[in-house]
């Protein structure tokens, strides 16, 4: 999937304190700057998750996640999350994302996260909001 197949993109810069001793994004970032992309999305999308939380109780939960590496990000290098909805079902939502560098497009990682919708007190499955059912168009932040 090329980076023109996305949906949404959001672009960051790597930190210092991003960093291993290797010189280059500690792993476990990437999944930080996937929830970061996609929180920007979710603003974008104008789904207000703080009220659907705290006035009905809705909530995603992460139920899967997969990163496949492919090439090293550094310091201060600008990065573009993309993001696009994979497959959807009623109380669930996959996300297809990539990372890739600003300056030559070079492919860092990419990547799945799977979202369950649920009733958080009673971790019942919940209908996916209907803001979510018919994603398509390209935006970037």
């Amino acid at each position: 999937m090329s980076s023109a197949d996305q949906e949404f993109y959001y672009t960051l810069r790597v930190r210092y304190s991003e960093i291993d001793v290797q010189a280059v994004v500690f792993n476990a970032h990437y999944l930080t700057y996937f929830d970061t992309a996609l929180n920007e999305y979710m603003r974008y999308l104008e789904y207000d998750y703080k009220y659907e939380l705290e006035k009905n109780g809705l909530d995603f939960v992460v139920t899967r996640s997969l990163i496949e590496y492919k090439s090293p990000a550094r310091f201060d290098e600008e990065l573009k999350v993309y993001i696009k909805a994979g497959e959807i079902k009623p109380a669930s939502i996959r996300w297809d994302l990539q990372i890739r560098k600003v300056s030559d497009d070079t492919l860092i990682c990419t990547g799945e996260l799977t979202w369950a919708f649920l009733v958080l007190e009673s971790r019942k499955p919940a209908r996916l909001p209907d803001v979510f059912k018919n994603l398509g168009s390209k935006t970037q932040v």
